[in-house]
């Protein structure tokens, strides 16, 4: 065991409640580092030759430098763009494409909405695409495409990238790999390439599609009327009409309890799902990260150092770590917001049998609501310290919750709020380990997806304790869900 002798090393980055034997183990550690410090310096002393003292005036500097800093602006993933130029199923010599390609690409896809929003339209755009037997074009993850490399983050001064590759975010068939061996479906391509080798496109409007609905809230009928109308045509370059939005909308799909019931047998099946993995990129944050999630002892692999098998195979269940999941920040006004427009927890969250169900509240006016209604909304999407403490320790004492002694905190909360929880679930006992998205060591790339490395903290967790109106923990559910993880595995604040 090697010691490590700076201050951060000893107290800042790991927020450990030591037993009597470990604070005496680190005090030692601690006096020990500072005497040997106090001998070398004695020591450098009395071994330097005695000198007189310089004293030639300091010339005053004309002007004062300052350092400029190591990252002034966000990445822009120059390299993760030209790999998925370079995928394999693009030939560039290409100007059309050849008699057996067929594409869709979804130009209405959601923009200026967060990871969690866009990562499970992702899935049923390519899901959508692979049940029509065309090739999936997808673009980039797409916070403002007005051609600006960077974005004022809803006007905070917190610059973001534009844009983001998926490939930054994901690895599977979404964005390019192979398909399970058997499977002979076109490999996806990127929208570059769409645009190289299908200069003319067929547009399809959303609104005509949609029209001949029975139910706007099927995402088992949309997919059905998406893929007749793409039948119904020979056109090999298809797309969605950029203006008329996405097909999968959170008004009538994601947002809609029953929306993906229907559908959901198979989607799971597939190898969207079956294939679904988290980038290299994400996947090395989670092994560097490791000591906050697993025990040293735990003989749990290495994700960066495997080839990628299948989900299942891959993201297997973290014994004795419980994740919850603290929303702050926009919530503060998005909560109150969900209450006054009356909505129901995000579909996979509503999911028959998953325990802590939500019932929207009676109401009369749509876009107003009672001052006790809002207090329903305010409990289960924006709870008190205590209220999470005493939340955290009811799931701690359910069946699936046993033998957990490692917590991890997803939040955006700031520092000194997420310092306030972890004092409040510390003096609940018991824990090993309290940890939170704050603690994460990220490098420059790493730090603008760390949305997507607590999504696979969430997935693998032994118990997820999630808030039930946000999107990224549905798609941490999503694929609890696919992964056959136990039901009671899967809570809500």
């Amino acid at each position: 065991m090697t010691s490590d002798c700076t201050l951060r090393g000893m107290f800042d980055r790991l927020d450990y409640r030591h037993s009597t034997r470990g604070r005496q183990l680190v005090l030692a550690v601690g006096f020990t580092c500072l005497l040997t410090g106090y001998l070398l310096v004695r020591v450098s002393f009395t071994l330097l030759p005695a000198r007189k003292p310089d004293l030639t005036p300091i010339p005053e500097p004309e002007a004062e430098f300052h350092a400029p800093a190591p990252h002034i602006l966000p990445p822009l993933y120059s390299s993760f763009h030209t790999s998925e130029l370079q995928l394999p199923q693009q030939d560039w010599s290409r100007t059309h494409p050849t008699e057996d390609e067929k594409f869709l690409f979804v130009a209405g896809h959601t923009r200026g909405l967060g990871w969690g929003n866009a990562v499970q339209e992702h899935i049923l755009n390519a899901y959508l695409a692979y049940k029509s037997g065309r090739t999936f074009v997808f673009g980039n993850f797409t916070w403002n495409d007005d051609g600006s490399l960077w974005s004022d983050y809803e006007g905070t001064g917190k610059m973001i990238p534009s844009q983001i590759p998926y490939s930054v975010l994901i690895q599977g068939p979404m964005v390019g790999d192979r398909f399970p061996s058997g499977d002979n479906a076109p490999r996806a391509v990127t929208r570059t390439y769409f645009d190289h080798v299908c200069p003319h496109k067929m547009q399809i409007d959303r609104g005509t599609v949609h029209s001949k609905l029975s139910s706007q809230t099927s995402a088992w009928e949309i997919t059905e009327k998406w893929i007749s109308a793409l039948d119904n045509t020979n056109e090999p370059c298809v797309q969605s009409t950029q203006s008329s939005g996405p097909i999968y909308t959170h008004h009538h799909i994601f947002g809609v309890r029953t929306s993906l019931l229907a559908l959901w047998p198979d989607l799971k099946r597939s190898p969207i799902i079956t294939h679904f993995g988290w980038s290299p990129l994400v996947e090395l944050a989670f092994d560097m990260n490791r000591d906050l999630l697993l025990p040293q002892t735990s003989d749990l692999p290495y994700l960066s150092s495997n080839s990628y098998t299948t989900n299942t195979d891959r993201y297997t269940e973290i014994p004795g770590l419980m994740v919850i999941h603290v929303r702050r920040g926009d919530y503060e006004m998005h909560c109150r917001t969900l209450a006054l427009l009356s909505e129901d927890f995000v579909s996979v969250n509503a999911f028959p049998g998953l325990p802590d169900p939500f019932t929207v509240p009676p109401h009369e006016e749509y876009g107003n609501n009672t001052p006790e209604n809002i207090e329903i909304y305010r409990k289960r999407c924006l709870p008190t310290l205590q209220e999470i403490a005493a939340k955290v320790a009811e799931v701690r004492a359910s069946p699936a919750a046993h033998g957990v002694r490692r917590l991890y905190i997803m939040t955006n909360g700031r520092p000194d709020y997420v310092r306030e929880l972890k004092d409040a679930l510390w003096s609940l006992g018991g824990w090993d380990m309290i940890a939170s998205s704050r603690d994460l060591v990220l490098n420059w790339e790493q730090k603008f997806v760390s949305q997507a490395v607590d999504m696979l903290v969430a997935q693998r967790a032994q118990v997820l304790l999630g808030n039930g109106f946000s999107t990224l923990t549905s798609n941490a559910v999503t694929m609890r869900l696919a992964n056959d993880l136990p039901i009671d595995s899967i809570r809500f604040l």
